[in-house]
């Protein structure tokens, strides 16, 4: 089933489960949070393919083009300035795919279908070893800088664990984009990787990796 919500194309990306902070100042989208608010209606977060978001003090010289998949993005909190202009924090509640956009002005309006979360059942071990490789990588980054550095409290649950190191990953937007439009073993295992691979990097961290790797399966 489709439904049309209004996006917001920006040089950025939102997991579900993450909070965004925006500063709403170009009048097309001070209309689109407005009109959000007072309807209580999610508008969708997309990365820009290609073309330029929206900068203060200057319009964007190109159309933005945004990718297919993106995250709805439900306002929690607001302040409207005196000049009309709006501070929000948003969270990132379900994936997307546009479907079609159906009209720019003043804000893009777009035909979308949520998309479904894969069961995580199947990938609950894999989860648990993606959490221990996260925790040695902050034993080693602790090791290395000589500071005493505790890792986050992480999500049980696989797919918010998945979405929440995405969105602390750094990584390029393109591989993030990737990861958002994955399936969640994919996600799961590429996350592990990345994160094994800055291991090996790091002094002593190729010993923990080797550890890690150590009768792991599930992963693969």
């Amino acid at each position: 089933m489709t439904r049309q919500i209004p996006l917001f194309p920006l040089g950025t990306i939102l997991f579900p489960g993450a909070i965004i902070n925006l500063h709403i100042f170009e009048e097309r989208y001070r209309i689109m949070i407005e009109r959000c608010l007072e309807e209580q209606l999610p508008f969708g977060i997309v990365l820009i393919r290609q073309g330029d978001e929206v900068i203060e003090d200057r319009i964007a010289a190109l159309p933005a083009e945004p990718y297919a998949v993106g995250t709805l993005a439900v306002i929690n909190s607001h302040l409207r300035l005196d000049d009309g202009r709006f501070l929000i924090t948003a969270v990132g509640n379900r994936r997307f795919r546009v479907e079609a956009l159906l009209e720019q002005t003043p804000y893009i309006l777009a035909e979308i279908s949520e998309l479904p979360e894969d069961d995580s059942k199947g990938t609950v071990a894999a989860a648990s070893e993606l959490r221990a490789i996260y925790e040695r990588y902050w034993q080693a980054v602790s090791s290395a800088t000589g500071a005493a550095l505790q890792p986050e409290d992480l999500p049980e649950e696989p797919n918010q664990l998945a979405y929440h190191l995405a969105d602390r990953m750094q990584v390029t937007l393109e591989r993030k984009q990737h990861w958002l439009e994955s399936d969640l073993r994919t996600r799961i295992r590429e996350i592990a990787n990345d994160l094994r691979a800055e291991l090996a990097l790091m002094p002593s961290g190729q010993r923990q990796v080797d550890e890690g790797l150590s009768g792991m399966s599930s992963l693969n």
